[in-house]
């Protein structure tokens, strides 16, 4: 198995690991609900070692010769990191190693090994994807945190190196490892690879490709100084508050629609007890105009609380102009109102100006105002004995 494949290996076991750890952790807030830290907070200074491997490209479908374990290099490093907010994170970090590899061609470099010495300078961004997705724990034994960066390596500048000094600008990415074992010391397991020229290589170890993959595993410890955890943005006792309000405020609502659908069922019935009450209202307006057509009588209806003629009431007055324009006949409008609704000074001055506007509408229509006499009698009098209702007694009568 090549060095790459074990490390994929290595990254998918650690990740396998992470994920159950992650999901265990409820309730918490997440990183947003954090203040940012003050300079002097959240620093860390790791030092790690462990192995190397360099990766070429394959000549001509040949792999890289020389038994893995033979191709193995060391690597040591120290970084120095700085916690912005509980996912996010800088790192400076300087990797100095030797990788070891065997040449393709052994008739022209020989069969034997070449050390390539190489130290590789770095800025990493790191996330916490523990703090990410489980949310800000500060007991949390396990993080995993993974990053990218950008950074120079140089390579081979000792006399016992093949080829000579080169350096080049590299790529990098990995996964970062940290298990708490005190609230100021993690281990640490840093898997990574960088990608950077062939090119830059010593001629002896190339396989002919474009770029070359290093990797490492190490295994360090770190220190965090300065102030180690993390400030709610709002003290825990207000963040209770605030969900209690809305829960008061979910179950406020929760009982405005159950009123909301009792009102309508209650408007619904209101409807139909309206449409009985015009049917009512029609059939006393046919008993009217039945005794108007034998009594020579008109009885104008108001809307409660009106005095302004409705359509109805018009047609009724311009049918009964039609009846008594001929003549000298004498007519008295008297005025009504219900003394249900009201008080008895409002329904009297209600009944006045009923009065007055059916007075109005005669004259207008060509009777002689000399011809009539206008009273009104408030709520004192009913205009029919039967039906008795509010209803009917929201009248005019004419004579």
């Amino acid at each position: 198995m090549s060095m790459k494949n074990s490390l994929l290996c290595l990254v998918v076991l650690v990740l396998m690991a992470a994920v159950p750890a992650m999901a265990q952790e409820q309730d918490n807030l997440r990183w947003r609900g954090f203040e940012t830290n003050r300079f002097w907070d959240n620093w860390e200074i790791a030092a790690a070692g462990g192995i190397s491997s360099l990766s070429v490209a394959n000549r001509d479908g040949v792999k890289a010769p020389g038994k893995f374990f033979d191709r193995v290099g060391w690597n040591a490093n120290i970084a120095v990191t700085k916690w912005i907010v509980p996912t996010l994170g800088m790192r400076l970090q300087v990797d100095g190693g030797e990788f070891r590899n065997y040449s393709f061609d052994r008739d022209s470099y020989g069969g034997g090994i070449f050390k390539t010495p190489y130290l590789y300078v770095h800025g990493d961004i790191l996330v916490n994807m523990s703090n990410w997705i489980g949310g800000y724990n500060p007991n949390r034994l396990y993080s995993a945190v993974s990053y990218m960066g950008f950074g120079y390596t140089a390579m081979s500048w000792t006399k016992a190196s093949a080829g000579g000094y080169n350096g080049e600008y590299a790529f990098t990415a990995g996964l970062l490892n940290k298990f708490r074992v005190a609230p100021s010391w993690d281990i640490e397991l840093d898997l990574r690879s960088w990608l950077f020229a062939e090119a830059s290589l010593p001629r002896q170890i190339r396989g002919g490709g474009r770029y070359a993959i290093a990797m490492t595993a190490t295994v360090g410890v770190a220190y965090r100084f300065g102030q180690r955890e993390w400030s709610p943005a709002y003290p825990q006792v207000e963040v209770d508050g605030y969900v209690a309000a809305i829960m008061t405020l979910e179950d406020d609502l929760i009982v405005a629609e159950q009123r909301l659908v009792e009102a309508d069922k209650e408007i619904a019935t209101l409807n139909s007890k309206n449409r009985a009450l015009q049917g009512e209202v029609a059939r006393c307006h046919a008993e009217v105009a039945e005794a108007e057509e034998i009594t020579s009588e008109c009885a104008v209806f108001f809307t409660i609380g009106e005095a302004t003629l409705t359509d109805y009431a018009r047609a009724t007055l311009e049918s009964y102009v039609e009846q008594m324009s001929e003549g000298n006949t004498l007519i008295t409008v008297t005025g009504y109102a219900d003394s249900e609704t009201g008080s008895a000074a409002r329904n009297e001055q209600l009944s006045k100006m009923r009065a007055e506007a059916v007075e109005a509408y005669l004259v207008d229509a060509g009777i002689p105002a000399s011809r009539i006499t206008t009273t009104w009698v408030g709520d004192t009098a009913i205009a029919f004995a039967s039906p008795n209702t509010p209803l009917v007694n929201r009248c005019v009568i004419i004579k």
